[in-house]
């Protein structure tokens, strides 16, 4: 049997899964942490069920409260900039203060297309380190423009500011392998990410000493899964795990590939297409006040826009369908069932177990997106470009906790760039596979 957990500000609910089928649910009400809740979550198993378990899912998600700026440092490699496109120029000012200026901005990066990439010079690179460490930095991110056509701008300059007589505490996180297309969403997912990975140490930490004798994974991602590794390497993936979980227990439990998901939680409430079982996906998100493209789904959120706050202090079942939200997410699919998940029983039709169920089927889902020029005389087929952004994404999967005697088959999204006039495709790489 594997038991899923969701936690969240209104307690843990729980599912135990046999088979695929659901053989138990509770709720344990809030604790004082999370340690405290996972404990009181799996004392409050019957006795049987609870000797029959073999694995455990977890699904947790960081507040703001969690995002820790103190010690990080961050280099853009691009061309000067106005001001207002300035590395987190539209930061909320409270983070901003937080990060204490510890960003450096040296020459080098490339155009979108990769026509005119360029290494960052080592001597910059070695100097905004050095300024970086005497301003309290002990962990860096890298962001270089157009790395979506020549990531080697960002691994180039990762090795070289990581080298050197003065040891981070983490090894340097290129932009890229945490966000998507565009340099200032991207060096925002990136330090956001860095920021999180105290808490997922924290999560891992409770989650191991509650259960010291099981498996562990979390929801994660894309797929619903990842290990305790993944998360500590990628803690802004649970936010997408939480609502990917969602989507597999909705799916589990009314038998629908397409619906919305409203995914209601006290302080992030989010809205969700669901088309043929696949998240759909966007350019940039939102997270804090602050727009990234990490794993961007297409989503809007509750209680950031014109229609005001939709806690769930005061959510009755009518408000849901009454939103302007919800009404521009349904024009866009028509005749999707709206199904409401998460910390709020009280909303009709919710399924206040679809969370923990969800993080309890999760696989490894790996997505990755790069700009490839055509090659000369003809259209390219599908998988030109696309050799070395496989082998990536399989490398990325079995990171993550996946099988590698059981990922799937890739698949090759290939998409020409009409607004450009070079003759280049984005392509994007998806890789499947079972947990470990």
């Amino acid at each position: 049997m594997r038991l899923g957990l969701e936690s969240s500000a209104a307690g843990v609910r729980l599912a135990v899964v046999d088979g695929g089928e659901v053989a138990y649910t509770a709720e344990v009400p809030p604790q004082r942490d999370l340690r405290a809740g996972l404990a009181a979550a799996r004392a409050s198993l019957p006795r049987a069920i609870g000797a029959a378990v073999t694995e455990v899912r977890i699904a947790a998600v960081p507040g703001a409260e969690d995002l820790e700026l103190g010690a990080l440092g961050h280099v853009r490699i691009a061309a000067p900039t106005m001001p207002a496109l300035a590395p987190f120029a539209s930061w909320p000012a409270s983070l901003v203060a937080e990060l204490g200026g510890r960003v450096a901005t040296v020459t080098g990066g490339s155009d979108f297309v990769g026509n005119s990439a360029a290494a960052a010079p080592e001597v910059q690179l070695r100097e905004a380190k050095e300024r970086l460490l005497a301003a309290g930095a002990t962990r860096l991110t890298v962001a270089a423009a157009g790395a979506t056509s020549a990531p080697w701008i960002e691994r180039q300059a990762a090795s070289v500011l990581a080298a050197g007589e003065v040891a981070l505490a983490t090894a340097v996180t290129p932009a890229h392998t945490i966000g998507g297309t565009g340099l200032r969403e991207r060096e925002h997912a990136a330090v956001l990410n860095a920021g999180l990975r105290g808490w997922a140490e924290r999560v891992v930490s409770d989650a191991r000493t509650v259960f010291p004798d099981l498996p562990i994974g979390f929801a994660h991602g894309l797929g619903g899964y990842g290990s305790p590794e993944e998360l500590v390497r990628f803690p802004l993936g649970s936010v997408h795990g939480r609502v990917r979980a969602a989507a597999l227990g909705v799916m589990r439990l009314r038998g629908v590939n397409d619906a919305v998901l409203a995914v209601l939680d006290p302080t992030r409430s989010v809205l969700v297409g669901l088309t043929s079982g696949v998240l759909d996906r966007a350019d940039v998100e939102r997270l804090w006040g602050i727009t990234h493209n990490s794993l961007a789904l297409d989503l809007v959120e509750l209680g950031t826009s014109e229609s005001g706050d939709h806690s769930l202090a005061t959510l009755a079942p009518g408000d849901l369908a009454a939103t302007p939200e919800l009404a521009r997410v349904l024009a866009r699919r028509p005749g999707y069932p709206v199904v409401a998940v998460g910390a709020v029983a009280a909303v009709h039709g919710a399924e206040p177990f679809a969370i923990a169920l969800g993080a309890a089927l999760g696989t490894v889902t790996v997505a990755l997106e790069r700009v490839v020029p055509r090659p000369p005389g003809g259209e390219p087929a599908a998988s030109h470009g696309a050799t070395g952004l496989i082998e990536e994404a399989e490398t990325r999967a079995i990171l993550a906790g996946a099988d590698p005697l059981r990922l799937g088959e890739a698949t090759v999204d290939r998409r020409p760039l009409a607004y450009v006039a070079d003759r280049v495709d984005t392509v994007r790489v998806r890789v499947n596979g079972a947990p470990e």
